[in-house]
């Protein structure tokens, strides 16, 4: 028989009490680590007793920049969240945008804030169908400037921009550079009513 659900997390052992740790161990980090692999142990299990589990892809292993903005996402310690941004080779703009990304949509939320692609024939032709039928007859559709698969709403700091697998996501401009701005919705007019609700 499969093992039970959990509830929550169990919890991790206080490493930093009582005797000196071993020379060079970065007892906060191993803490953080220990509590964050808790959480994910916890989260895989409920995912595997799920119904249809046994149906569903295998999740792409992490690369180390995606695991580095995981990380960062769940909170570390200052000082372990120095660490992560010291050693992942970006500015620290770049790492708060791809953990802003991932807090909306994990991977494919990061793959979308990175990635600029031009739609093939068939899903320009998809994208453009749903910009089409966005908006009601009478309603004013706002005036979208497309490059590759991004929309931007003319004249505003507000752009859509549209994924591989067919949803929609949210930006804001903010100082020169787009940030992620809302989880991804199903149609553009969803996505930039995200941004006007803000």
């Amino acid at each position: 028989a499969p093992p039970p659900a959990v509830a929550a997390p169990g919890r991790t052992p206080a490493l930093a009490g009582g005797t000196d740790p071993a020379p060079g161990l970065d007892v906060a980090a191993l803490e953080f680590l220990a509590a964050n692999a808790a959480v994910r142990a916890q989260r895989l299990l409920a995912e595997a007793l799920a119904p249809g589990h046994a149906a569903s892809p295998v999740p792409a292993v992490l690369t180390e920049w995606q695991d580095t903005v995981r990380l960062t996402a769940a909170g570390p310690p200052a000082e372990v969240a120095a660490r992560l941004a010291a050693g992942c080779d970006r500015d620290r703009t770049d790492l708060a945008r791809a953990v802003r990304a991932w807090e909306h949509g994990g991977a494919a939320a990061l793959t979308v804030l990175e990635e600029e692609w031009t739609p093939d024939a068939e899903a320009l032709a998809r994208a453009r169908a749903q910009l089409a039928a966005a908006w009601e007859e009478g309603e004013r559709a706002p005036r979208l400037r497309a490059a590759g698969n991004r929309w931007t709403a003319m004249g505003t700091d507000a752009q859509v921009r549209y994924g591989r697998d067919g949803r929609w996501w949210p930006y804001r401009k903010d100082r020169g550079r787009w940030w992620p701005a809302g989880p991804p919705a199903q149609d553009p007019e969803a996505a930039l009513a995200i941004l006007a609700s803000d």
